[in-house]
């Protein structure tokens, strides 16, 4: 397939791999992310993770959600980095867009309720941002 695909793929795999670290780090209370000041933010998983917004109706935490999420968001850009459909382009582009969607409310929390960044939440970020304007591009571009 084409290389804006095999980025699409990459994108959506880091995002993955971002969200099962910070799986990890909520669920061991690792403090693997507690970097502390680092001049203009606060980078602190723990607060980010701790804010009673994190808490989907009080019922799933979103380290929860985000690994399922970035699951479904992987295997739709590797499907269609496999077989070319545009069914899996278009589902990738609306599973990122749904995402990118989120995203400003997220970074919303993290500054003015948590205080903090969360590095394992940026990259997911940065991940949901890359995969919607790859899809979209792909959407124009590929075949």
């Amino acid at each position: 397939m084409s290389r804006i695909s095999a980025v699409l793929l990459a994108a959506a795999l880091l995002g993955y791999a971002a969200s099962i670290a910070g799986y990890f780090e909520y669920s061991t209370g690792s403090g693997v992310c507690e970097i502390g000041d680092v001049g203009l933010a606060v980078v602190d998983c723990s607060s980010v993770y701790s804010i009673p917004q994190a808490v989907l109706f009080g019922v799933v935490h979103l380290s929860v959600i985000a690994p399922v999420y970035f699951t479904f968001l992987s295997l739709a850009a590797l499907a269609y980095w496999v077989k070319g459909s545009r069914i899996f382009l278009y589902s990738t582009t609306i599973l990122s867009l749904v995402g990118a969607v989120m995203v400003p409310y997220l970074v919303y929390l993290e500054v003015f309720v948590a205080g903090a960044f969360c590095l394992w939440c940026t990259v997911m970020h940065l991940s949901i941002l890359s995969a919607l304007a790859l899809s979209l591009l792909c959407l124009r571009a590929c075949g």
